[in-house]
């Protein structure tokens, strides 16, 4: 993390040293995250403190993590729904593709189905593979995305997959994040009116988890 002294701060942040003094005083916790090398030094992450505008996002994403959150209980009420039988299980990764061009639902659920046997092919007889996708609608622009959560048995496999993945898609912007099972937003979004290329779920042993690609 980068730092700045006091000078450097306060022109960053645009206010006096007196603000700065009475904002520590008044923030002891936040001052011990401060550092002292000759002179005091300020980590650039508390420059949030003095912009209304980064508070701002930052409080919205905060609305939209309590929202997801509450959304994702009121899926898991049912124990006997999809979205409950999926958020039980194990998934590794986190994955949206936004596709340059313009693709409707059909487009997309094939796009999804054929990297999928791309990955099947190559390493569907070394691990367990299994993948769970929702196709959404852009909100700014024309055509649908996909979202979709992976799960690779073998660890050693993980990162070959991923650059698969990411090379198959090398013309459309990818962003892959570790799975966290409390910010599992796709399984929420199953949660109603989703039919036919909307969403699936695909794997080599789907027998084990008694699916049979409920759709």
């Amino acid at each position: 993390m980068n730092y700045y002294d006091e000078k450097e701060f306060t022109t960053k942040t645009k206010i006096s040293r007196s603000k700065l003094y009475r904002f520590y005083k008044k923030n002891e916790e936040l001052k011990t995250e401060t550092k002292l090398q000759g002179k005091r030094l300020y980590p650039e992450n508390h420059l949030k403190y003095f912009s209304s505008e980064i508070m701002f996002d930052e409080n919205k994403l905060l609305q939209l993590e309590n929202q997801s959150m509450r959304n994702l209980i009121d899926c898991l009420v049912d124990k006997d729904s999809l979205q409950y039988r999926l958020w039980q299980m194990e998934w590794d990764f986190f994955f949206t593709v936004a596709y340059k061009t313009d693709r409707n639902k059909k487009s997309c659920f094939r796009q999804i189905n054929a990297v999928f046997e791309e990955i099947l092919c190559k390493y569907g007889d070394k691990t367990e593979i299994r993948l769970f996708f929702t196709t959404e609608p852009f909100t700014n622009r024309v055509g649908f995305h996909n979202h979709f959560v992976l799960y690779v048995g073998d660890v050693k496999l993980h990162q070959e997959i991923v650059v698969l993945i990411q090379n198959y898609f090398s013309y459309d912007k990818t962003d892959v994040k570790k799975y966290d099972r409390y910010k599992a937003g796709l399984f929420y979004a199953s949660k109603e009116g989703l039919v036919n290329e909307d969403w699936d779920i695909l794997g080599n042993n789907l027998g084990k988890e008694k699916f049979n690609n409920e759709n």
